[in-house]
């Protein structure tokens, strides 16, 4: 079914396996496409099973400042054995490599002293030789890798913000999602924490989607062309404007973070519409969820 949302065609799928024979690989975003945080969406394991019996290849691409051995034992929690997938990268773990292999000007004379925005338990500064300080006046930098806990705004970490923007201090956000649903309930990522310092003046250094950089690593792990690639996801901003960037087709699912607003496809699009109103980029396609 062809869907036309603010003059822009959209193909709307009754399940991934109508375009299954398109593509030969498949970028799929994890949390809010697979799993709410929780536990799997419906449908999950069955699409990944066939998508493995048809030899398509799935990447499982992630705006988490965790490693990917950290989320794979995560979704393995949840049910989703590593055998249903090829591979996974986090915007965490690209993070890192560029980290140790300096590959990036951004980060060239950075500093080693930072301020940590988010959870300890994440592992992407360790090894790094970084040290870690809770003063902004000692720090060379802020290190944003998410959020504690599960607010609903950025308020907590403004006076933190606002001093360390004072100071010029550049921001690592290794986490650019502005919005994360955790078990069924919207909060703010990392991503909102960036966005206010970028409204202080503050300049932020972002590793994940949609930027160009992860998409680059992804097409240099699968090996496949972008033509014959489709990503998924459930954030216009993040999955879908990175993706469209890209020239990667993109499938939009709604069991995410903009769940609300796509509750009526394909009979009514007004949500839909809404969301795009004001953005650049559409969806190649929408679907109700990840399934087969």
């Amino acid at each position: 079914m062809l869907l036309r949302v603010n003059d822009r065609p959209i193909e709307f799928l009754d399940g991934i396996s109508a375009v299954a024979g398109r593509y030969d690989a498949f970028i799929s975003d994890i949390w809010g496409v697979l799993h709410d945080g929780v536990r799997l969406y419906p449908g999950v394991r069955d699409c990944l099973t066939h998508l493995k019996q048809y030899n398509k290849k799935v990447l499982l691409l992630s705006n988490s400042a965790r490693l990917a051995d950290e989320i794979r034992d995560q979704i393995a929690a949840l049910g989703l054995k590593k055998d249903l997938y090829d591979h996974i990268l986090s915007s965490g773990e690209l993070t890192r490599d560029v980290f140790l292999s300096g590959s990036d000007t951004r980060i060239a004379g950075l500093g080693r002293r930072y301020v940590l925005l988010g959870p300890d338990t994440y592992r992407v500064a360790h090894g790094l030789g970084f040290q870690r300080t809770d003063d902004p006046g000692r720090a060379n930098f802020v290190f944003a890798v998410g959020i504690s806990g599960n607010p609903s705004s950025p308020s907590a970490y403004e006076p933190l913000l606002i001093d360390a923007a004072a100071r010029k201090l550049p921001m690592v956000c290794a986490n650019p999602d502005i919005h994360v649903v955790r078990d069924g309930v919207m909060g703010i990522g990392s991503g909102a924490l960036a966005s206010f310092y970028e409204r202080l003046g503050g300049e932020v250094i972002y590793f994940g989607k949609p930027h160009r950089a992860i998409y680059e690593r992804c097409l240099q792990i699968l090996g496949i062309e972008t033509g014959r690639v489709a990503a998924v996801g459930d954030g216009i901003k993040t999955d879908i404007a990175g993706a469209a960037a890209f020239g990667i087709d993109s499938i939009l699912v709604a069991s995410g973070i903009h769940g609300a607003e796509l509750a009526g496809i394909p009979d009514d699009c007004t949500g839909l519409a809404a969301l795009l109103a004001a953005e650049p980029h559409s969806p190649t396609m929408a679907a109700k969820g990840f399934y087969w």
